[in-house]
């Protein structure tokens, strides 16, 4: 196993499970030892407690550039453990893809990737090079939605795919008590919350528009901004325009924190738009919304309605139109024992459907039927 992301150890829990429900499985984890998160965040490698697999930290070139980084001792730790499988945990058109595809494809370790691009993007040389070959030499896809499929398909991917969703711990993300954290943050009235990048693709001007129009209509909401990025200047002025309390930032957090951000929300918004180039892919924070039974208000864009219909975990308003989200919060306002209701429904069906134990089978399943 290859990933940056496993650097947390919160993302490792996927593969402790695996190895937990799965003895017949001997697993080796390569991360980064050290890296520096989209925050800013310099984050060293910790591994989950009581893993069940062995773990081999490396330093990485590039560290904090997510396609854009190479580790140092790679083929000696691959080789070293002499794998049946090698299951990289990122793009196809990476430096890291190229980099195991150089050792990989020598030794003949069959490779399964991940690939969360939801659009046919083509991408400059070099990276097409290496996406063409990987495509070419991998055995098996794991993107974490289905429509992810025809991208792979349209590239002339004629390996095997499985979709394996993003998984949420449902015991380290479910409902808590975070009031005294409320009272830290001196968030007022009913809280809408957002969790991520502060970056325009994500529809923060809208969010920030329908905000406007409920406090113009008398609704006692806040917004609860969690996490940094480009915007979060703006949104400082935006904070100072209002009474303590109304627009509250926290700057960057630690994953290891989300839950408790997400606990002091009573909704999570996820207005993102869709771009040119990119539209929202999976949502992870959705699955962590609903195991923490909070509703969601979500655009149009992307995964997003397919997740928030499959879990019923709240409601669609279309994208780009901050009257259309100021309704559908109003609306959710409207009727608390409702909105509860859908809160407690979506957890009991993000926990069937991406809980540990139910991706981790997902993947077991895949992985034993990957070709060689």
């Amino acid at each position: 196993m290859i990933s940056h992301a496993c650097v947390i150890d919160v993302n490792q829990r996927l593969f402790k499970q695996l190895c937990a429900a799965h003895p017949d499985v001997e697993l080796l984890m390569i991360a980064p030892r050290r890296w520096r998160a989209s925050t800013g965040m310099i984050v060293d490698f910790a591994e989950v407690e009581d893993a069940g697999f062995r773990s081999r930290p490396l330093p990485v070139i590039g560290s904090g550039q997510i396609s854009l980084h190479v580790y140092r001792g790679l083929a000696r730790a691959l080789h070293d453990f002499a794998p049946e499988v090698v299951y990289l945990d990122e793009e196809p058109y990476s430096l890291p893809a190229w980099q195991t595809l150089r050792i990989c494809r020598p030794a003949g370790y069959p490779i399964c990737f991940m690939t969360a691009q939801n659009r046919s993007k083509r991408f400059p040389w070099p990276f097409s090079s290496v996406e063409r070959q990987m495509l070419a030499y991998a055995a098996l896809a794991v993107p974490p939605a289905a429509e992810i499929t025809e991208v792979l398909r349209a590239k002339s991917f004629d390996g095997a795919i499985a979709v394996i969703p993003h998984f949420v711990d449902a015991e380290l993300f479910r409902p808590l008590d975070r009031s005294e954290l409320r009272r830290e943050l001196g968030v007022r009235g009913t809280v809408i919350g957002y969790l991520g990048r502060l970056t325009a693709e994500k529809g923060l001007d809208d969010l920030r528009a329908a905000t406007e129009m409920l406090l113009g209509r008398g609704e006692d909401v806040s917004v609860l901004l969690v996490g940094g990025g480009p915007m979060s200047d703006e949104f400082r002025q935006w904070s100072r325009e209002h009474p303590d309390g109304r627009v509250v930032l926290t700057g960057p957090v630690p994953h290891s924190a989300a839950r408790d951000y997400m606990n002091a929300f009573d909704l999570l918004a996820v207005p993102s738009r869709t771009m040119p180039n990119w539209e929202e892919q999976f949502g992870r924070v959705l699955v962590e919304a609903a195991a923490c039974e909070v509703p969601v208000i979500g655009s149009s864009s992307g995964n997003i309605p397919n997740l928030v219909g499959e879990l019923q975990s709240g409601v669609i308003s279309e994208e780009r139109n901050p009257e259309a989200m100021a309704d559908a919060i109003a609306d959710l306002l409207a009727d608390p024992a409702a909105t509860a209701e859908i809160g407690r429904r979506a957890r009991r069906r993000v926990e069937e459907r991406y809980g540990l134990a139910a991706v981790a089978d997902r993947l077991y399943d895949a992985l034993c039927a990957m070709p060689r």
